[in-house]
């Protein structure tokens, strides 16, 4: 009888390992954070606005006043990258607009404007959303109803219409004031994400215990029941800061917004409509950058909200 061969083991190696997907995982963070790293849009999404952050600091910082000096010789020149006659640095990769500034270190400016007014926006966005929301989700009844019709009826405004008022009223031009009135109009949608939130963990084990337990409604929504909520704040947050760029880059292009000497993507697109047969580029670099903000914001709200659903697997 012939002797049969002996097979050896197969070992278990990491293409065995990432197959079964048993890389140890404990705490729900860890699990968000892979599920967010494996959307690579989302990824995308958070390094591009990382370096356009990065971009509208450094730039500044090392152009100075260049954003806003006007060099009636280069006016619409083309860009150029050295050292001018007098032995200064001459760098405007993107040109010299209409009247001679850097479209790049102005481009630049105007990305920090734009943002840090969208970031601002959003804490007053989430402050009032948040607020409201968690108020009406934990209490319930004609409290919820009351706060649930007025939630309704600025859904019902229109919103565009109502920050231009507000802008009118207090004065244009103001960072603060196009701050203030973005985030007092924009609130709704945190306020139903975070209220829907609260309905649902209000009926869980933990709130009745600590309800049990003589604790205060102010404890319990602040310390057992917000952070488990915090999935959807942290998306209405950052599809929030979306929104408000593209609401200040329409103010400034109606010109209600920031205007001259200070610099925002609206602005821009209005000082370089006029000339955009002779120059197009001015309309198209920070056309591109409003639109890289918004999709990035986008993407990256979109990967949170996955990242983030505990009914993700």
């Amino acid at each position: 009888m012939a002797q049969l061969g002996t097979v050896a083991p197969r070992t278990f190696d990491e293409a065995d390992a990432d197959a079964l997907d048993l890389t140890p995982v404990r705490t729900y963070w860890q699990l968000a954070r892979r599920r967010f790293l494996r959307n690579r849009l989302a990824v995308v999404g958070l390094v591009v606005l990382a370096m356009l952050i990065v971009a509208s600091l450094v730039i500044p910082a090392m152009t100075g006043d260049a954003w806003r000096t006007a060099l009636l010789a280069k006016v619409n020149a083309p860009p150029e990258v050295g050292v001018n006659a007098d032995g200064s640095l001459a760098f405007a990769p993107l040109g010299y607009s209409d009247i001679g500034q850097n479209v790049l270190a102005r481009l630049a400016k105007a990305t920090g404007t734009s943002l840090s007014i969208g970031f601002a926006a959003v804490v007053i966005i989430v402050g009032l959303g948040v607020s409201i929301g968690s108020v009406a989700g934990y209490f319930g009844g004609w409290v919820d109803n009351v706060l649930m019709r007025f939630v309704d009826i600025v859904l019902s405004l229109p919103g565009l219409f109502i920050i231009l008022a507000l802008v009118s009223f207090w004065g244009g031009g103001s960072i603060w004031v196009i701050i203030v009135a973005i985030g007092i109009t924009s609130w709704t949608l945190a306020a139903r994400l975070v209220r829907a939130e609260f309905l649902r963990l209000r009926e869980v084990d933990y709130v009745h215990a600590a309800r049990a337990l003589g604790a205060s409604p102010f404890r319990i929504m602040l310390r057992h029941m917000l952070p488990p909520a915090m999935a959807p704040i942290i998306v209405a947050a950052t599809l929030g800061v979306a929104d408000s760029v593209v609401i200040e880059a329409a103010l400034s292009f109606l010109g209600f917004g920031i205007s001259q000497p200070e610099a925002s993507l609206g602005n821009m697109l209005t000082e370089a409509r006029t000339y955009f047969f002779r120059n197009p580029m001015l309309v198209v670099w920070p056309g591109l950058v409003l639109v890289a903000i918004v999709m990035s914001a986008s993407f990256l709200g979109d990967g949170l909200r996955d990242a983030l659903d505990p009914r993700q697997r």
